[in-house]
């Protein structure tokens, strides 16, 4: 029997505290031996039993592996590391470094910087991702072994055994994602991320040279759409519905696929990953036996493994941010009333920036630039159809309070090129504008709002609520409906989107 851990208490400090959430995180997974966790994210069971000690603050990567090992949400759990970090002094108890600094460590061992920026050439920088490498302690076999592991968590793609040898011997010229992908895997940051991203671009091969999607005749889509963290909530709350319309337990859904209850739970949360082999053995259970249904629930739970795009600008996105870009990925319709400033998707660049510059005061210029480079690529994602699978882009119908466009933002050249922009999308595929005007009375909406609509019948649609330090997402039904019949009242009320260029013509001549 495996001797007792030491009593800890969250009052004794922050390193004893933060040790007892990792316990608590075991617990929650059924609590493995360390043996078996060593086994799952190939770390020695020693180092992950001294983690959970509460006597040293752990470094980032051993607590990374703690938290693969225990199915825990990464995202999530580099969160509370970098808070904890702070509080103990940046984590230089154990030789850590918060994973948003941007610096490379080995446990225990002071930082290592590698910047890619000084790459001339793509052998020096395939040379750089292999220090990189070593610098975490990983072997190319564990590179793979834990990619596999991730993988099968929806946290990332399985790096092929053979890649990471070609690419780092210099045989074969990388992809840029697979790039990416190892330095994630060796602990880069959202800003390493980027800062590779940015030699990539630089150093490889035209992006006509990608390899091509398989049958499609067309290269590979480098920023496929959904991320791992909103299929996944997607998908879990598919499975809770179907669960409990069948009056299912957690504790008999877990043990159809040999977990806990609270790994079902967990599941519908969306706060790990799924194993299709478990999806399919549940959709099983909950009677689920239409081909289409089932294979529509598969695939999601495939794409859940696709990095998402906008992984690289993590450090200035909120999380909750990051999850509506995961279903506005996936969404077929995007209807959204606003009150207050044109909607992101239809902002020009001037009135975009002064938005960014307005709504994030402490805000750098690069953390803005950052910020603009997001709306542009969810604004070219739109417009080009840039979408896994070939998938149509959304349909994006927008109603905008008249208010809107006598709110100044920025300087006025900045509202008239505003205006003259949505002028012209009135008149694109695939774009519905229509403005509310100042003497339609009153509609009770508390304030604006979003409706994204899936493709996949069997997704209920999910309605967007932002505020200033979070947001809400609503999925049941009465819920959905309320805001639907919201929507549909501002939208009667609304000029009809055939008049809405004579009406923002008429709104340009005023301002």
């Amino acid at each position: 029997m495996p001797r007792p851990e030491n009593a800890l208490s969250p009052d004794d400090g922050p390193v004893p505290a933060f040790a007892v959430e990792l316990r608590r995180l075991r617990a929650d997974a059924g609590r493995p031996t360390y043996r078996a966790m060593a086994k799952r994210c190939h770390y020695g069971h020693t180092t992950l039993s001294e983690a959970a000690a509460g006597r040293r603050f752990p470094s980032w990567e051993v607590t990374r592996a703690y938290v693969i090992a225990c199915d825990g949400d990464l995202d999530e759990w580099r969160r509370r590391w970098c808070e904890t970090a702070d509080q103990v002094g940046d984590g230089d108890e154990d030789g850590g470094r918060s994973p948003s600094r941007g610096s490379t460590r080995i446990s225990g061992a002071g930082p290592v910087p590698v910047d890619p920026g000084r790459a001339g050439t793509l052998p020096e920088l395939m040379s750089m991702l292999d220090d990189l490498r070593g610098q975490a302690g990983l072997s190319l076999r564990q590179l793979v072994e834990r990619s596999w592991d991730e993988a099968d968590r929806g946290a990332g793609t399985v790096l092929p055994n053979f890649l990471g040898s070609e690419y780092l011997q210099g045989r074969r010229s990388p992809r840029a994602e697979d790039v990416l992908r190892i330095v994630e895997l060796c602990g880069g940051t959202a800003a390493d991320l980027r800062r590779w991203a940015t030699a990539c671009d630089r150093l490889l091969p035209a992006s006509d040279d990608r390899e091509a999607v398989p049958g499609s005749g067309r290269p590979a889509d480098p920023d496929p759409p959904g991320g791992p963290r909103e299929l996944r909530l997607m998908l879990g709350t598919r499975l809770r519905s179907l669960r409990e319309a069948r009056g299912i337990s957690t504790e008999k859904a877990g043990h159809e696929i040999r977990a806990s209850h609270s790994k079902i739970s967990r599941m519908e949360l969306g706060r790990v990953g799924f194993k299709e082999r478990d999806v399919a053995d549940l959709l099983t259970l909950y009677g689920i036996s239409d081909p289409a249904e089932r294979a529509s629930l598969l695939e999601l739970a495939r794409r859940a493994k696709i990095p998402n795009w906008w992984q690289r600008f993590g450090d200035v996105l909120p999380s909750w941010f990051e999850v509506y870009l995961g279903m506005e990925e996936a969404a077929s319709l995007v209807r959204t009333y606003e009150v207050q400033l044109v909607p992101g998707l239809l902002q020009t660049e001037d009135y975009a920036r002064a938005v960014a510059r307005r709504g994030y005061p402490p805000a750098s210029e690069e953390e803005v630039e950052q910020r603009l480079q997001v709306r542009a690529i969810r604004q070219r994602r739109v417009a080009s159809g840039g979408r896994l699978g070939g998938a149509e882009s959304p349909r994006v119908w927008a109603v905008l309070d008249e208010a809107v466009f006598y709110r100044p933002i920025g300087d006025r050249s900045v509202m008239r090129g505003q205006i003259e922009h949505l002028i012209e999308v009135t008149g694109q595929p695939g774009f519905s504008v229509q403005v509310l005007p100042r003497d339609a009375g009153l509609y009770p909406t508390g304030g604006s709002f979003t409706i994204l609509r899936f493709a996949d019948q069997s997704l209920s649609d999910v309605v967007y609520l932002e505020q200033l330090a979070g947001a809400t997402f609503l999925d049941r039904p009465t819920d959905v409906e309320l805001y639907k019949c919201a929507m549909d009242n501002v939208g009667a009320a609304a000029s009809q989107p055939d008049d809405t260029a004579e009406v923002l013509t008429r709104i340009l001549r005023d301002i």
